[in-house]
């Protein structure tokens, strides 16, 4: 079956494509929501751009198939076969990845909020950027993969192996559950939460909207083009901090110290200064 074929099937109102060979089809930036592709083999597929949300692809063999920029969201991938494929900057929030095999995947940027990955093959795959709130890892395979930079507020790592991830500059907070016996800090991710020791830390790009660092010590870290509208930063240090292009709309900075801090470009809209003043709104 071709593009147009299958289009035209899902058109009249046909969801189910089960089973169907589909090797290297084109089915970038079609609205395919809700369509049923359990087993089918999309072996080098190009699904750039598609709307795949609430769709249904168990076991199916995606291998080196293209997902970039593709909306998975709520859609049931267990099982299926997604080595070597192209999912970054996809959005999977809430979907069903539970004992899929996503080894030297890429998945830079992709959003996984909330998404169940427990028992999910994830050796050698690129996060780096990724969004994992809430997501459930519980004996996920992680060997080699790259999880730096990721935001993994709330996620459940427990009974899963980390001694060979790297997860620096990843941020986290007390809600995340790690192994017993792994020490996220020691192994270089960051913990969001007040008072922490974040000196020198490149934190530069990250978002940390309506993040709370009050009392931290962020001297000399580089927080350049950080996201960090409405953030609480009162009483922190960051002396020595690189803030040049941040976003701090809204940031409550009271009692911060800002000795040598670059503040080049930094949008102080609507912050509260260390002084206790409030910067005036953007015209």
């Amino acid at each position: 079956m071709d593009r147009e074929a299958l289009l035209q099937n899902y058109q009249t109102g046909e969801t189910d494509f089960h089973g169907l060979d589909l090797t290297g089809i084109d089915l970038s930036f079609l609205i395919l929501t809700g369509i049923d592709l359990s087993e089918v083999n999309l072996f080098q597929a190009n699904l750039r751009g598609t709307d795949l949300s609430n769709a249904t692809l168990m076991s199916a063999s995606c291998i080196e198939a293209d997902f970039e920029g593709s909306n998975l969201n709520r859609a049931d991938l267990s099982m299926a076969e997604l080595l070597r494929v192209n999912l970054s900057g996809a959005r999977l929030n809430l979907a069903f990845c539970s004992g899929t095999d996503l080894s030297q995947a890429d998945l830079m940027m992709a959003r996984l909020i909330g998404t169940e990955l427990v028992g999910a093959t994830l050796h050698h795959a690129n996060l780096i950027g990724a969004s994992l709130m809430g997501a459930n890892l519980t004996a996920a395979i992680l060997t080699q993969a790259n999880l730096s930079r990721t935001y993994l507020y709330e996620a459940d790592f427990r009974e899963t192996d980390l001694s060979q991830t790297n997860i620096k500059e990843a941020l986290f907070d007390h809600q995340t559950h790690f192994p017993n016996d792994f020490d996220p800090i020691a192994a270089g991710a960051c913990l969001i939460a007040p008072g922490v020791n974040l000196a020198g830390k490149i934190l530069s790009g990250m978002r940390l909207t309506g993040a709370n660092l009050a009392g931290a010590n962020l001297s000399a870290a580089d927080l350049s083009q950080v996201e960090f509208t409405q953030g609480n930063l009162a009483g922190a240090n960051l002396a020595g901090a690189n803030l040049a292009g941040a976003f701090l709309r809204g940031a409550n900075l009271e009692g911060a110290n800002l000795e040598g801090a670059n503040l080049k470009g930094t949008n102080l809209a609507g912050a509260i200064m260390p002084n206790g003043s409030i910067n005036p709104l953007d015209n």
